[in-house]
């Protein structure tokens, strides 16, 4: 995957052209896909070589009243929060070099801002888009592809066929309304299509996807799996690749492009994680009505009214903020939630306790009291003996809560060990056994070097967060030039691996120290740059300042790249970070303030802090040291 600066540009509408009875396909081109130069920040050409990218759309004003969109940063754009409410998300269907456009496909629906839009349009009609921000291309690393879409992914399953080479498998199955939306489309890759015709079953309720995958027959060799469809309908289908054919996590790829709503009886969009009707996907939505970090609407008006503060309502939303805070059933019961699937049975059909219990391998007692506090939580609800999802259940659903919530990974279980905090402020982390692991370590980096597994977890777990900014940190200065650089922290094969295909020619030597290494007992190798990814997490101070006198005693460069947590008391995120961290490790996270202290105090000539990246996530900025 190719990580790619979020750049807003305004094109034409230049082509009409209805592909079938409920798609129908919009070109655009404009001056603005070429690079140039904004306010003095260079803005690259645009791209978009994978056949999942998709572009987020800023659909423009019904009223046709003018609208301020937001910011241009240099690598992200600050959305004006109105405007996040206009945009939809879409693929990129097909990009034409030689016009210097590209088309996207909207599916036709009853109702819904894009939709109205795009069967109103006219040609020579302005239209502001940003994206793509990221491209992923078709893995030739593997033996056969599976790919499952409904009507929404059609456009991205298209993509694929058309571009995929000469002598790929591959079986695809496609969900449409209608006979008539069944499409013709060339390709060179030696494919079998399942064409499947839903009819009069409304869009986010059929099976037959479901049903369908389970009766293919994988060849020898290596799988990669792409689903993408309503997020309810498609939850099943990854649990039986991932579960049941065993299929490992990075040859599975399974996107929600739409939520139905109860209120819903068609899909609305090709992108969409929600509802057309509603605003975007659920980060679109956050980002939209949460209030800026810190701020307190409840505080602010008592503020700005003396009388406020005395009032009945004030009181009680404080008190009813304070409730919320001090729940400890929601955290366990979500993580249980995900950790057992249940979400997905459920969506998969598997709805009634004893048949959930006999699945899970749980005592159907157990079963009954997470039932039933899924229920009090609204995640889930019963009729009779069956329960089915409610559309904040259906979140669970989702690949990312997936990731983020199983604690069946051992560094998610590690960081959990937020719920031992007391006995960390008491006695430390020497005191005590991490949840984790069945080790007794003196540290934290102890019980990794003794657990297998966990480092294992926890190395990943930097990766998974990495991947958006790794291309990004890997350009910065004195990596791009560095003849030699060394690799420590979670850092390791894989980004080595990015570094090398950066600059394939260029005779780079890369260092991967041992861990005597990181604790003195072996010499730091002399390179031009050293790059240490979440490195001081989990060492106390003066491990730190030992470690980073060593590396500036032996590096030219040094770039430092943490979870810092700089905002922690403005972000419950960073807070989260900044906790989890302590209680798992015994040491406190760092921020980037500290860390550039440090290494002025060590001598270093001259220490700059970065932001990079889109500005959100675990690794947010980068510390760069030069001695010389």
């Amino acid at each position: 995957m190719q990580v790619l600066p979020i750049i807003l540009r305004e094109v034409e509408v230049t082509g009409i052209a209805d592909i079938t009875p409920n798609m129908r396909r919009l070109t655009v081109a404009g001056a603005q896909l070429e690079a140039s130069e904004v306010d003095g920040v260079p803005r690259p050409a645009f791209r978009s070589e994978g056949f999942d990218d998709h572009v987020k759309l800023v659909i423009p004003p019904p009223d046709g009243s003018t609208l301020d969109i937001g910011e241009q940063g240099e690598f992200r754009f600050n959305w004006n929060r109105e405007a996040l409410a206009l945009t939809r998300d879409y693929t990129v269907r097909s990009v034409d070099p030689e016009t210097g456009s590209f088309s996207f496909d909207v599916v036709r629906h009853e109702s819904g801002l894009a939709s109205e839009w795009a069967f109103s349009v006219s040609i020579g009609d302005r239209l502001s888009f940003a994206g793509p921000k990221t491209c992923a291309g078709i893995n030739s690393e593997v033996d056969f592809h599976l790919l499952i879409a409904d009507e929404t992914a059609l456009p991205a399953v298209g993509r694929w066929l058309e571009e995929a080479p000469a002598g790929a498998r591959a079986h695809i199955i496609v969900e449409v309304p209608t006979a008539e939306d069944i499409q013709d489309i060339s390709t060179e890759a030696d494919v079998e299509i399942d064409w499947l015709i839903r009819g009069t079953t409304p869009p986010g309720e059929s099976t037959l996807m479901y049903d369908t995958v389970r009766n293919v027959s994988l060849p020898e060799g290596r799988t990669f799996a792409w689903c993408a469809g309503e997020a309810l309908t498609i939850a099943p289908i990854r649990r039986y690749l991932r579960r049941d054919l065993g299929l490992p996590k990075e040859d599975v790829e399974v996107v929600g492009y739409w939520r139905k709503t109860p209120a819903e009886s068609r899909p609305v969009a090709d992108r969409s994680a929600v509802t057309d009707s509603t605003a975007a996907d659920c980060s679109t939505i956050a980002e939209a009505v949460a209030p800026t970090s810190g701020e307190s609407p409840t505080v602010d008006a008592a503020a700005d009214d003396p009388a406020a503060s005395a009032s009945p309502e004030s009181s009680l939303d404080v008190l009813e903020q304070v409730h919320e805070m001090t729940e400890i059933l929601p955290p366990i019961i979500t993580r249980a939630a995900v950790t057992f699937g249940i979400n997905d049975l459920i969506a998969g059909g598997i709805t009634a306790a004893e048949a959930i219990a006999a699945e899970t391998g749980i005592d159907t007692d157990g079963v009954r009291v997470v039932l039933t506090a899924m229920c009090s939580l609204g995640l889930l609800e019963r009729e009779g003996d069956d329960y089915r999802n409610t559309p904040t259940g259906a979140v669970l659903t989702s690949e990312g809560s997936a990731d983020g919530l199983d604690l069946e990974d051992p560094a998610l279980l590690d960081l959990f060990s937020i719920v031992d905090l007391i006995d960390v402020l008491r006695g430390g982390f020497a005191a005590r056994t991490s949840r984790a692991s069945a080790t007794q370590a003196l540290t934290w980096h102890d019980q990794r070097a003794a657990d297998e597994k966990l480092d294992a977890a926890h190395r990943s777990r930097t990766l998974d967060h990495l991947q958006y900014v790794l291309d990004i940190i890997l350009d910065l200065e004195p990596l791009a030039t560095a003849s030699s650089v060394a690799l420590a922290g979670d850092a390791g094969a894989e980004v080595a691996a990015a570094l090398t295909r950066k600059a394939p020619e260029s005779g780079r030597t890369i260092h991967t120290p041992a861990a005597a290494a990181l604790t003195g007992e072996q010499a730091w190798p002399r390179v031009e740059a050293t790059l240490l990814l979440a490195g001081l997490t989990g060492r106390s101070r003066v491990e730190a300042r030992g470690l980073l006198a060593r590396v500036i005693e032996n590096s030219g460069s040094l770039v430092i790249v943490e979870p810092f947590t700089d905002e922690a008391e403005a972000d419950d995120h960073q807070a989260e970070e900044l906790v989890s961290t302590f209680a798992a490790t015994g040491h406190v996270s760092w921020t980037s303030d500290e860390v550039r202290d440090l290494l002025v105090e060590l001598g270093v000539a001259t220490v700059d802090v970065v932001d990079i990246g889109w500005g959100f996530g675990r690794f947010r900025r980068a510390v760069i040291a030069d001695r010389r």
